[in-house]
This record gives C-alpha cells, structure tokens and sequence, in this order.
C-alpha cells in the first residue's frame, strides 16, 4: 500500500475506504505509482537473472477499463460489498473509523497501457506480445442457484487474499466476524456475484533487450 494512503495530511490520503476502487484521483495515482515502481523493480531484478536472448512470461491481474478507479473483479470483490462489512463495523462500534481507513487493500490491476507504460520505460526488455485475457470468476460453486454457496465461495476467496493481513490488523476475532459478514451479505447478493464477478489477467511475452 502506498504510504501517502495512510497519511492523514496527504490529498492521497484513502479516507472512508479500504481499497483503490471509486477512490479520489489522488489516491489512484498513488496505486498507480506503487505498481510501477514495484513492476519496475521486478523487471530489474529479472533482467539480471536471465541469460542473453532469453524470454520470460508473465500474467497478472489486469482490467480492461481505462479508468483506475474501476478495477474490475478485484473492485467488486473488494471494493463493494467487503467495504459495506467494514463501515458496519464501524458504525457499530466495533472498530473505529480510523482503524478502518488504515487498512488499504495492497491490489492494483493495471491496464494494458500501465503495464507496457512501464516495461517501455524500464529498457530491460522489448515486448513480444501482451494481451489482456478474462480469466474466469474465483466463484468456483458446484451450485451457482444456491445463495449460500455463493457466499461462502466469496468469503473465502475474499480471506484467501486479505485473511492474513486482516486479522493482523484487527485481530483474528474481529476477523472472524468480519468475513462471517461478507458471506451473509454475499449470499444477498448471489445472482449478481455470479453474473457479474469476472477477473481479466494480463499474460506478456518480454524478451531481454
């Protein structure tokens, strides 16, 4: 998470929210700047290890929508009804507002552009080939009609990224009750999860300059 998100003082400062989807613009350009220094750091690390004329592949979560605020899955997995369980919270006294907003979800799924933006400026390597591919929805359900399936499906795939820092941050109890409520709330929501929870992912083919 960058650190101007959880700076009070900052314009970038992520107030209200526990992730990057329908964020300010501030708060976007400073995800926006943590991907790519991260992937730009990644990528120099690579070219050091690779031998000349080699080529390495790589899939990331990606979007397909030009704005950063609309993160896709990822923003519907985290940004609605995962923020609605935490502002509950919240105005129920089980936590404070701003023990909230010191939580920032550390995703960011960039766009075709942002990811060539920034192996084009990295030098390391030329691009074979980058497409944005739609990888199917973490819903995996044996029974997409059965609410509670569906929720449950979501409450775990919600913890499976966010479970270890979650109940680091609050504590495991909290974290307990925390994701008891995303699967509740999920199953209200089931037959739109189901339609509409997709993830893309950006597969590239980048050869050693």
């Amino acid at each position: 998470v960058p650190d101007v998100v959880l700076d009070k003082q900052n314009v970038a400062y992520n107030k209200g929210r526990i992730y990057i989807h329908g964020a300010n613009e501030s708060t976007t350009k400073a995800y926006k700047k943590q991907f790519q220094s991260d992937l730009a750091n990644f990528l120099c690390a690579r070219s050091k290890e690779m031998k000349r004329g080699g080529s390495m592949f790589l899939v990331c979560l990606g979007r397909t929508s030009m704005d950063p605020t609309d993160q896709g899955g990822a923003g519907l997995l985290f940004g609605t009804h995962f923020q609605d369980d935490w502002d509950d919270l919240v105005q129920e006294g089980l936590i404070t507002s701003e023990k909230r907003d010191n939580f920032n979800i550390p995703v960011y799924a960039p766009s075709i552009q942002d990811f060539k933006e920034v192996v084009e400026a990295n030098g390391s390597f030329t691009i074979n080939n980058l497409q944005v591919f739609r990888g199917g929805s973490p819903l995996v359900v044996n029974h997409p009609d059965d609410a509670a399936e569906v929720g449950r499906a979501l409450a775990i795939s919600c913890r499976s990224v966010s479970g270890v820092l979650v109940d680091a941050h609050i504590g495991e109890q909290l974290g307990d009750e925390l994701f008891t409520r995303v699967e509740r709330r999920a199953s209200r929501h089931a037959k739109e999860l189901i339609e509409k929870l997709q993830f893309f992912h950006i597969v590239a083919s980048l050869s050693l300059v």
